[in-house]
């Protein structure tokens, strides 16, 4: 096993011989409309530009109360973000489109007739990442051509639930490949390309929930349903301009999510607001409506990571403006009436990114390769690389960094187990022992810098837009809640996006 000292001198060695391939704009296949082409040519004499007007940029609630009260159905609500699907086609959100959608905005509509409403998710449509399992007809292909064909026995748990809950099932989300276990191209699979950030084709869309969150910010549907196994919910939701909440772990079901690290992966929702988070978390854990007061940060003290977002080195977004950002940061716990304090991350030996790489790669050698396993693909990492490089152009045209990487690694289950175990131990004490210190009732910090420390720990997290950097990028602010107190860290997060509004929709 490889030390931490000579792991990303191994990384150097296994990026300079994965072959990177050409750079295709599309994936295997197009978007299908042709289910809809009835629904869509008689709706053309209609109002399809009043719907438009009424419903761009507004979230779950808004859509709810435009159904409560008539002003559009569900059927015109699915044909408006099937029109902008079609029009922004090329964001590559998403990778498939579910041909039934809209029976189920007809069926919504039928309840709402009848005074049969389900809630005020009966008639949203939402997309659904596509590593999470969805009964035919759609397919579950985690972005990997291994899986291109993958119809699922049934829904996920967390599917189910929408589905009982009236929401409609928009389609499946483009999402890095394999959960980010793939390439290192964030928003890239074989089977649906590259994901596109609707702010600017030279930002990234960041990984993994790539399509769920660019799908939500470009306005192609009311929310998404994305997984995080350290930080691909939170890092696009801030590099798209949205809400993203990443729950406590085991709070949510991911049963029939197919797995990165099972003792880590975690679903939740990308909104447009805090709001529309709340009430899907709530539904999808199936708790009571989380009340979010409008001075819920007042009083509260909020531990800023300021170091660390000060001394953040470039990377792929331009971070030359974190100064400004974190004063933004400040001034907006001001004006929501907390109280801050500048706080440093208490150091545990062993919290490192390098720990938590070894995790995601024993996770990808055992927990990903038993689901593919389980499903006619391939039972070992050696395997999948072989047969990526058998049709390296229709399979790995943007390489298998990670893939190869595991093989390398070859961590066996044992000191998988162990080191998952260990990581998870060591950046829990990190940050229970941060907040003690602090007297902090949540963590303030910036997307990307303690994903690794939160994640690993199981603590929930929130994502809420901070605008935009000089060059235009969205940024987001990254909430860090204690666990099981998911509820009091949205109520935080709705009370500082209260206060700032920042949220800027794409050009």
């Amino acid at each position: 096993m490889a030390t931490v000292s000579a792991l990303f001198t191994l990384i150097r060695s296994v990026a300079a011989a994965v072959p990177i391939g050409p750079r295709p704009s599309a994936g295997l296949g197009e978007l299908d409309f042709t289910p809809f082409a009835a629904a869509r040519a008689a709706r053309r004499h209609e109002r399809p530009d009043a719907v438009a007007t009424l419903v761009t940029d507004a979230g779950v609630g808004q859509l709810a109360e435009l159904l409560r009260t008539g002003r559009i159905s569900a059927v015109e609500l699915v044909l408006h973000y099937l029109d902008r699907i079609e029009e922004r086609a090329a964001l590559r959100a998403f990778i498939q489109l579910n041909p039934e959608a809209v029976a189920e905005a007809a069926a919504s509509d039928q309840r709402r007739a009848e005074g049969t409403v389900r809630g005020p998710l009966d008639g949203i449509p939402i997309a659904v990442k596509d590593n999470i399992e969805t009964a035919a007809p759609l397919r579950t292909t985690g972005g990997t051509v291994v899986l291109a064909d993958h119809v699922a026995a049934a829904d996920a748990p967390v599917v189910a639930t929408l589905r009982s809950a009236g929401a409609v099932i928009l389609g499946k989300a483009n999402l890095s490949e394999l959960a980010g276990a793939s390439c290192r191209v964030p928003g890239f699979s074989a089977v649906g390309g590259l994901t596109v950030n609707p702010y600017g084709t030279g930002f990234t869309p960041g990984g993994s929930s790539s399509g769920s969150a660019v799908a939500v910010a470009a306005g192609l549907c009311a929310a998404a349903l994305g997984s995080e196994t350290s930080g691909s919910l939170i890092a696009p939701a801030s590099f798209n301009g949205v809400v993203a909440a990443k729950p406590s772990y085991g709070l949510v079901s991911c049963e029939g999510v197919i797995p990165l690290v099972a003792g880590q992966d975690c679903v939740g929702p990308v909104t447009i607001n805090v709001g529309d988070a709340a009430l899907l978390l709530a539904t999808l854990a199936g708790r009571e409506p989380i009340s979010l007061p409008p001075n819920g940060l007042d009083g509260v003290t909020v531990g800023i990571l300021a170091h660390d977002i000060s001394q953040q080195p470039r990377a792929l977004e331009d971070t030359r403006d974190n100064e400004t950002i974190l004063t933004r940061l400040r001034d907006g716990l001001s004006a929501a009436a907390a109280n801050t304090v500048d706080v440093e991350l208490v150091s545990v030996d062993g919290a490192t990114g390098g720990n938590s790489l070894r995790v995601a790669l024993g996770g990808l050698s055992h927990d990903t390769m038993a689901y593919l396993a389980a499903h006619g693909g391939p039972s070992t990492v050696a395997e999948l690389a072989a047969a990526n490089l058998a049709q390296p152009k229709v399979r790995m045209p943007r390489g298998q960094f990670f893939v190869a990487l595991a093989t390398v690694f070859d961590m066996s289950a044992e000191t998988y187990a162990v080191t998952a175990e260990n990581h998870t131990e060591i950046t829990r004490a990190s940050l229970r022992r941060t907040f003690d210190a602090s007297g902090a009732q949540v963590l303030a910090s910036l997307s990307g810098l303690h994903s690794e420390i939160y994640a690993g720990a199981g603590f929930p997290a929130v994502s809420v837009p901070l605008g935009l950097r000089r060059n235009g990028m969205p940024v987001g602010a990254t909430l860090i809640g204690l666990p099981g107190r998911d509820a009091e860290l949205l109520a935080y997060a709705a009370a500082f996006e209260r206060a700032t509004r920042l949220r800027r929709p794409p050009p």
